[in-house]
């Protein structure tokens, strides 16, 4: 998920174009040519295996630039880590890297891989430089598969627990939970999950629960006539779109910033370790609390006398997941932390500006404070999260996101 900046004035529109002409900016850009393209080459692979594959061949790439000009530390992978390469292709790097991990995921587009492929190694004139770069963009990406080789996204079952208050039931639409077996796939950049423990929910009959529970049967009703006409919108917006959307932000970031393609991928790395991470993270906790969504607080069958209502609809479909922590809330906090870390504020900052593609809606934000506040607040405005779930999600993101920052990809002394 992202959003969209728009340019505080006609001049910082002029810096961006004039970015795009500049040699970094066009190297940069190589990287987003990837992205554009790589939801359309994922379009049929298991949901497990795209976003491991996004922060694989992120991890890859930048393991490859890295070691042509080294200014960060490696992103660590079995073995003697990469020879530096200095006159080998940063562009060929990038395709044989992106090649290698792609071609590797299940029900991926090969046509459309090695189409993409060929048009990007055919820019590279330099035949010496090329296949040096192809070469080294390989071995990066097979480290990262040997790394990753024990990975399991089989199906498991949730945890079984008696029915009560408070406890998450499938609605009478779904047949089967979303679980996947994250708890047998390792992290990329954190070390314990454990110690992103948001502790327990509310507790079901507290006033604090209760109060939640009436908001978003008020906000989030499909009918309702609480709900302001931005917030439906709102919800609509975070709640569909397409695989991408967020490429033309991260790219007006890369090119404002005249950003090399090395910062560029490590900046988008650290983007997709933080998101597979995060996910791990509150799906782990979404198995352990097992804590129940709106429809069953208001039509299940243990919803309070004083709040039931047996034909409430929600805006949209109640998803197969308990409710705690919302993964929209870490969504939003680790949006929030990134956009600090890297588009500052005032003059020098991008215009936070998102187009959703599926709906050809376009929304901006003052901050990324307000863009991830909104991202979670939208599932109460959709009917699907408690107010406290988003709350706590946005916290564990945004310490998610710090932590990342602080351990991973680091500037090499004196760089």
């Amino acid at each position: 998920m992202t959003t969209t900046r728009f340019m505080a004035a006609v001049a910082a529109r002029g810096l961006a174009v004039i970015a795009m002409w500049l040699p970094g900016a066009a190297q940069a850009n190589a990287y987003f040519d990837w992205q554009d393209v790589n939801p359309k080459i994922l379009a049929n692979a298991p949901r497990g295996h795209m976003g491991r594959a996004q922060v694989m061949s992120d991890l890859a790439a930048f393991n490859a630039l890295n070691a042509i000009t080294p200014r960060y530390r490696a992103y660590p992978t079995p073995g003697p880590a990469l020879e530096t390469v200095p006159d080998a292709s940063p562009e060929a790097a990038l395709a044989s890297a992106m090649q290698t991990i792609l071609v590797n995921v299940p029900g991926a587009d090969t046509a459309l891989l090695d189409k993409t492929y060929r048009e990007q190694i055919a820019k590279v004139t330099d035949a010496a430089a090329r296949n040096k770069g192809v070469l080294l963009g390989r071995r990066a990406a097979l480290a990262m598969i040997a790394m990753r080789i024990e990975d399991d996204f089989s199906r498991v079952e949730q945890a079984k627990r008696e029915p009560a208050a408070g406890v998450f039931e499938l609605t009478p639409d779904r047949k089967m939970s979303s679980s996947i077996a994250l708890t047998k796939t390792r992290p990329f950049a954190l070390a314990k999950v454990g110690d992103y423990d948001p502790g327990p929910p509310l507790d079901p009959a507290s006033a604090a629960a209760k109060r939640d529970a009436a908001e978003v049967k008020s906000l989030g009703a499909r009918n309702s006539t609480a709900r302001s006409g931005d917030q439906a919108v709102a919800a609509i917006f975070w709640n569909s779109g397409e695989n991408g959307d967020s490429n033309a932000l991260l790219k007006a970031i890369t090119e404002k910033n005249k950003m090399s393609l090395l910062d560029s991928v490590r900046m988008n790395a650290l983007l997709s370790m933080t998101d597979s991470d995060a996910r791990l993270i509150y799906e782990l906790y979404k198995d352990k609390y097992l804590y129940w969504r709106p429809y069953n607080a208001i039509r299940g069958r243990f919803a309070d006398a004083a709040l039931r209502d047996d034909k409430w609809e929600a805006l949209i479909q109640t998803p197969a997941n308990p409710d705690y922590p919302s993964g929209s809330g870490v969504a939003g906090g680790a949006l929030a932390r990134f956009f600090e870390a890297f588009n500052g504020s005032g003059e020098a900052a991008v215009p936070l500006t998102w187009r959703n593609s599926a709906i050809g809606v376009t929304r901006s934000w003052p901050n990324g404070e307000a863009l991830g506040r909104e991202l979670g607040y939208s599932r109460i405005w959709a009917g699907v999260h408690f107010r406290n779930s988003i709350e706590v999600g946005h916290k564990l993101g945004r310490k998610i996101m710090d932590d990342v920052l602080a351990t991973q990809l680091l500037p090499l002394p004196g760089k």
